[in-house]
């Protein structure tokens, strides 16, 4: 089990500064992009190529955090309209 306190500093590796983590059904699941995380003897495996993707996602560059880092001028466009 995670304790409160492990998971209230714990974030996705993909984005930390905007993302955190919670528990759902025995994984840490990224608020953001819902990329699961699985946790084995207790410890959280926070490594991305491990991880389970979200449905209608292929691989890691499919996850919106991914996109917007590909195109950060298209993200600032769209916040402006």
């Amino acid at each position: 089990m995670i304790s409160p306190e492990l998971l209230a500093i714990l974030r996705c590796p993909l984005d930390p500064s905007h993302t955190k983590l919670a528990l759902e059904d025995k994984r840490l699941v990224c608020e953001r992009c819902r990329l699961r995380f699985p946790i084995k003897d207790g410890f959280p495996v926070l490594v991305a190529e491990e991880a389970e993707l979200p449905p209608g996602c292929q691989s890691l560059g499919d996850l919106p955090c991914q996109k917007e880092i590909r195109n950060p001028k298209s993200e600032i466009r769209n916040k402006s309209e």
